[in-house]
């Protein structure tokens, strides 16, 4: 990679099209509040590139941290959780009726629901 060449940000980027504004419309959810628009996709792109920046340099100047990306976070596959004991019941009875266990169950069923 060249000196001075920008590499992309690894933050997720939601483009929308904005009919009332006639601009494409771009949210980067990892970063509450940092928003920008572009005329085309490409321009849109860019300038939250630009956005996401600035609002890295805000935190820095703020000396708050800086939010990892998704996309280079572990995640481990374990989710506590606590759930009513009788959703618990009706789930383990699912499972076993399945012949899963009942993480297997509840996963299957999440992935279906994504």
């Amino acid at each position: 990679m060249g000196r001075g060449k920008k590499t992309a940000p690894k933050y997720r980027l939601e483009i929308t099209w904005s009919a009332g504004d006639n601009c494409y419309v771009v949210a980067v959810p990892e970063l509450p509040g940092c928003m920008t628009h572009g005329e085309s996709i490409e321009e849109a792109i860019q300038m939250a590139y630009e956005a996401i920046a600035g609002y890295l340099e805000s935190l820095k100047a703020r000396k708050l941290p800086i939010p990892t990306p998704l996309a280079e976070r572990e995640f481990s596959g374990k989710v506590p959780l606590r759930i009513d004991s009788a959703l618990h019941r009706d789930l383990s009875t699912k499972a076993q009726i399945s012949g899963m266990s009942l993480n297997k169950y509840i996963e299957s069923r999440l992935k279906k629901a994504v």
